[in-house]
């Protein structure tokens, strides 16, 4: 089978707003999964996860993962109306939202265990 031949890079053609556009879209995805994922959490606080207190933590993870990055959003785009350095401020925003998604799902999975814990054990309870 004959090798492919790669696409030589074409680096220099490519607009230097493009990854200030990409990053600004960036936040705006993280913002919409963000808003997704306590949207999620608050859905299942009022029926499978009702009474679980780890339950509210998650939304709150997910809360402030969502202003984050409307924040750097907001940043972003001010600092480079201001013409003012923005990449390592938006790649530490970046980082702390996608941390605090990740936070926002463990403690929901970890909700959703304890909760599945629970009836597992009310379950073996009951045939006894």
């Amino acid at each position: 089978m004959a090798k492919k031949e790669e696409l030589p890079e074409r680096i220099k053609e490519v607009s230097p707003d493009l990854a200030y556009e990409l990053q600004s879209r960036f936040f705006d995805q993280l913002a919409t999964v963000s808003l997704g994922g306590a949207g999620l959490t608050i859905t299942l606080a009022g029926s499978l996860l009702q009474g679980s207190p780890l339950v509210w933590i998650s939304a709150v993870e997910f809360g402030v993962a969502a202003l984050m990055a409307l924040t750097a959003q907001r940043n972003l785009i001010g600092h480079l109306y201001d013409q003012k350095p923005v990449r390592k401020r938006s790649r530490m925003m970046t980082t702390l939202c996608m941390l605090l998604i990740g936070m926002g799902v463990g403690s929901l999975g970890g909700a959703v265990y304890l909760q599945a814990e629970d009836v597992a054990a009310a379950a073996v309870l009951s045939t006894e």
